[in-house]
């Protein structure tokens, strides 16, 4: 993401799980106006983290995963739902791909 301040739009999009983002817009929209502030800077530190530790970490395993005939590293490893998975995290990272556009 650009350097650009952040807004309630920016850190929905940035929610990389709709449910995720769901709960964001509720909390957002049912706060009253004193406390709206530290709710959005909790969040904005959510999708802070999530951008700058877990989606690394994502990255790093689909690529793994490609170079690997499609398994996961040991890390991920899972009892046999690694297509599905991998199929998720491509979605997931092709919807990143695009809120950052």
């Amino acid at each position: 993401m650009s350097e650009q301040p952040w807004t309630i739009d920016a850190i929905a999009h940035a929610i990389p799980a709709a449910d995720t983002r769901q709960t964001f817009l509720r909390e957002v929209n049912l706060t009253p106006l004193p406390e709206l502030p530290e709710v959005l800077a909790r969040w904005q530190r959510f999708v802070e983290h999530w951008r700058d530790n877990v989606t690394p970490q994502l990255d790093s395993a689909l690529e793994y995963a490609k170079q690997h005939g499609g398994e996961l590293p040991a890390e991920f490893a899972d009892d046999g739902g690694t297509a599905d998975f991998l199929k998720e995290l491509r979605a997931n990272t092709g919807k990143r791909q695009n809120y950052a556009a």
